[in-house]
C-alpha cells in the first residue's frame, strides 16, 4: 500500500471521507422550514449505512458520524460550541481499548526477543493500558483461596514485582471438586486473579497456558473489541509457552510440566523470583476517544439555554447478543439510536430556519451512552456552556418505532410547568403521548438523567422497547418516519415555549425511583461482557447485549463513566431499596463486599453472584475520606420492564 492510499485509509481521513461520501443527498431548507419525513429519512439512512458499521465510538464509523453531524450542523448556521471552537467536545472512553502494535514491545533485560505481538504474546482485552516492567516472579496460578488450603502468595513476597502464571486452577482427582473440577471456580478468574495480585503488590501479570495433554495447540487468547469494555487492575498479557519455557530457564527454574504437576500433586506454594529476569513490555493498548457534538442557536437577548440531546453511537460489530453465532455482525441502530440523532437534526434545521427565540438552544449528540452515558456525563461534568444557565433538557432515544400515534415521555414531573406545556400541545395535534407515572420525575436509562442528576429538569422521548433492539435487524426499513415526525412537531411548540420563558421551569425533584426504559443497572449494564471464565473466550455473546443475570440487587444507581478502579462509584441509592435503607448515600464509593475488593461494576455483581435474596452483605463504602461499614439485606433482582414489545 502506497504511503498516500494509507494516509487516506487512516480513521480520522477515512472518516471525513465516509461523510462527505454518504451525505450528497441531505438537502437543507431556508426560511419557513417544515419538517420534513423525507429529510427525516436521509439522515436516519446514512446513520445506518453499513459502511459506518454500527457507529461503535473510536471506529471509522464512529468518527463519520460525528464528522457527518457536525458538517449538519454547520450547513444550518448553528455556531460551535463544543471546544477549541470546534463542534467536537471529545473525551477519553475507558471502556473501549484498540490495539496500537506498533507500539508494542517485549524488552528481557533490556534487549528485544524474535517475539512478534499478536502470534508468540497479545496483551489481553482487559488489560489496563500501559507498560509492564520491573524484576520477574513465577507466582503459580496466581490464586489465594484460603477457603481450599492453597495460596500461592504464602511466604512469598510480590510487592513490586511482575508475575508468571498459569490459567486455570490445580486439577482435583474429583471432576466434581469445587476447586478444581471440570467447572472452573471464581478462583480461575482472570478478574480474581489480577485483583489478588495487585492487592499483593504486583506490577503486570504474564499469563500462560498451562502443558496439559489434551492442550498441545498453545492458542493466545483472542483480541475482540467487545471485550475491551473492561479494565483490570493492572496490565496483563498472554505469553506463548515458548515464551515462559526460555524465561523460566534464564532464571534457572524447572520447566512448566515439572511446575505443574508439583502445584497439582503438592497444592502448594512454590512461588518464587525469578533471579536475574527482569521484563519490560509497553502493551500497545490505548484507550479510545470519542466525542459529543455541540451546535448551538443562540437566543435574541438571553444566555439561558435549552438543551436537545441524542446518543449517536451504537454497538458497532459484535456477535448477535442471542448467541446463534460467534460471527460479527454490523448492528446499524437504526431505531437505537439513528432515530433520535436524526431527529435533532430536523429539529436544529426547522428551529434555525423560524424565529429566533429568546433564549439558546443547544443542540448535542453524544456518544458512549450504550457504554454508560458517558458522553452526556461528560459534558455536564464539564460543559462547554454555563451548566447554570441550562434550564431544562429534552432527550430523544428510539422514537422510530410509534404505535398507535402513541410515544411516551418519561419525566414531565421533573419540570413544574411541563405537564402544561404538553397539554396546550396535545389539544392541536393528532398524536398523545404516556406519561407513565403521576409521580415520576425522571427516567435513568438515557442521557437525560445525567441533566436530571444536576437538577435540571428533564423530559424523554421514547417509543418504545422491541424484539429488535440490540439487534442487526434494527435497521432503517422498519422505521416510521412519518410517526417520528409527528413527534417533531408535538413538542415544537413546547421547545419553543420554554426557549421564549422569562423564568423556569421549576426543577422538580424526585419522590420515587427514577423509571428507567431499557437500561436496567445491576440487570443489564449497556456495557460488553468481561469473559465469565477464564477456559473460554467470550466471542459468542458481547456483554453490551447479554445482560449479566442477578438474583440479587442492591437497588442503586452506579456511575458508569467512574473509572478510576478503586470501587464502585454509587450516583445515588435508590429510594427506599436495600442499599439506601442500610445507609448508604450518594456519592459513596463501594470498596468491598464480603470478602471480596470492589474496583468497578463487573467485580461488584461478581461479588453478588454470590449472595440469594434476604441474604445481609458486609458492605464497606468510602465516604468523605473515611471507610463506613454498612449491613445490606439484599433484595430480589428485578426483570426487564420493556415499555412495549413490538414485531
Amino acid at each position: 500500500m502506497n504511503k498516500k492510499l494509507a494516509r487516506l485509509l487512516a480513521p480520522p481521513f477515512l472518516a471525513v471521507f465516509l461523510a462527505h461520501s454518504l451525505a450528497a443527498d441531505v438537502e437543507q431548507s431556508g426560511a419557513g422550514a417544515e419538517y420534513s419525513a423525507e429529510n427525516y429519512m436521509l439522515h436516519l439512512k446514512y446513520l445506518t449505512d453499513d459502511k459506518l458499521e454500527g457507529r461503535l465510538p473510536g471506529t471509522p464509523g464512529g468518527l463519520a458520524t460525528t464528522e457527518y453531524i457536525a458538517e449538519q450542523f454547520k450547513a444550518i448556521g448553528l455556531k460551535p460550541a463544543g471546544v477549541d471552537g470546534t463542534y467536537f467536545q471529545p473525551f477519553t472512553i475507558r471502556r473501549l481499548k484498540k490495539r496500537h502494535d506498533e507500539n508494542a514491545a517485549f524488552l528481557v533485560n533490556g534487549a528485544a526477543r524474535e517475539w512478534v505481538v499478536g502470534e508468540d504474546w497479545t496483551p489481553m482485552p482487559f488489560t489496563k493500558p500501559g507498560k509492564i516492567a520491573g524484576p520477574l516472579a513465577f507466582a503459580g496460578y496466581g490464586i489465594s483461596a484460603s477457603k481450599y488450603d492453597y495460596d500461592d502468595y504464602a511466604d512469598f513476597d510480590a510487592e513490586g514485582k511482575v508475575l508468571l502464571i498459569m490459567r486455570h486452577e490445580p486439577r482435583s482427582d474429583d471432576p466434581d471438586a469445587a476447586f478444581g473440577g471440570e467447572t472452573p471456580s471464581r478462583h480461575s478468574l482472570f478478574s480474581k486473579k489480577a485483583t489478588v495480585a495487585a492487592e499483593h503488590g504486583a506490577k503486570g501479570l504474564l499469563i500462560v497456558n498451562p502443558p496439559v495433554e489434551d492442550d498441545d495447540a498453545d492458542k493466545l487468547y483472542p483480541w475482540h473489541d467487545w471485550d475491551t469494555n473492561q479494565s483490570y487492575s493492572l496490565p496483563i498479557v498472554h505469553i506463548s509457552r515458548e515464551i515462559a519455557g526460555e524465561l523460566l530457564k534464564e532464571a534457572g527454574l524447572p520447566d512448566l510440566h515439572t511446575l505443574l504437576e508439583q502445584l497439582d500433586t503438592k497444592r502448594k506454594s512454590i512461588s518464587t523470583g525469578m533471579k536475574g529476569v527482569e521484563v519490560k513490555i509497553k502493551t500497545g493498548v490505548k484507550y479510545v476517544k470519542g466525542r459529543n457534538v455541540v451546535g448551538l442557536l443562540e437566543g435574541t437577548d438571553s444566555d439561558e439555554i435549552i438543551v436537545l440531546g441524542a446518543h449517536h453511537d451504537h454497538l458497532g460489530k459484535v456477535p448477535v447478543r442471542t448467541g446463534e453465532s460467534p460471527r460479527p455482525q454490523i448492528h446499524n441502530g437504526a431505531d437505537d439510536n439513528a432515530s433520535g440523532s436524526s431527529a435533532i437534526l430536523e429539529f436544529a434545521r426547522v428551529l434555525s430556519a423560524g424565529p429566533r427565540p429568546r433564549r439558546g438552544i443547544l443542540f448535542i449528540t453524544f456518544d458512549g451512552e450504550e457504554l454508560g452515558l458517558l458522553g452526556s456525563r461528560h459534558f455536564a461534568d464539564n460543559p462547554t456552556v454555563k451548566i447554570e444557565k441550562i434550564r431544562a433538557m429534552l432527550n430523544f432515544d428510539m422514537i422510530g418505532r410509534m404505535s398507535n400515534d402513541n410515544f411516551t415521555l418519561f419525566g414531565a414531573g421533573s419540570g413544574k410547568e411541563f405537564r402544561g406545556l404538553l397539554e396546550n400541545s396535545s389539544q392541536a395535534q393528532d398524536i398523545t403521548y404516556r406519561d407513565p407515572r403521576t409521580d415520576s420525575r425522571g427516567a435513568s436509562g438515557s442521557d437525560a438523567f445525567s441533566f436530571y442528576i444536576k437538577d435540571i429538569p428533564t423530559m424523554f422521548a421514547f417509543t418504545g422497547i422491541h424484539k429488535l433492539y440490540h439487534m442487526p435487524g434494527d435497521d432503517w426499513e422498519l422505521i416510521d418516519d412519518e410517526g417520528a415526525v409527528k413527534i417533531l412537531q408535538f413538542l415544537h411548540p413546547v421547545i419553543l415555549a420554554l426557549a421564549d420563558m422569562t423564568e423556569g421551569p421549576e426543577f422538580v425533584a424526585a419522590d420515587d425511583e427514577p423509571e428507567s426504559p431499557h437500561h436496567l443497572w445491576e440487570v443489564a449494564p449497556p456495557t460488553n461482557a468481561a469473559p465469565t471464565d477464564d477456559e473460554k473466550p467470550t466471542t459468542a455473546v458481547p456483554k453490551a447485549q447479554r445482560g449479566a443475570v442477578l438474583s440479587v440487587s442492591m437497588r442503586v444507581i452506579p456511575d458508569m463513566a467512574y473509572d478510576q478502579g478503586d470501587g464502585l462509584h454509587v450516583m445515588s441509592p435508590i429510594k427506599g431499596g436495600p442499599a439506601q435503607q442500610a445507609g448508604m448515600k450518594d456519592d459513596d464509593l463501594i470498596v468491598r463486599i464480603g470478602d471480596e475488593r470492589i474496583t468497578d461494576i463487573y467485580s461488584y455483581m461478581e461479588a453478588l453472584k454470590t449472595y440469594e435474596p434476604n441474604d445481609v452483605a458486609d458492605v464497606v463504602v468510602q465516604r468523605d475520606g473515611k471507610e463506613v461499614a454498612l449491613k445490606v439485606t439484599l433484595g430480589k433482582a428485578q426483570k426487564r420492564r420493556p415499555s412495549g414489545d413490538q414485531d
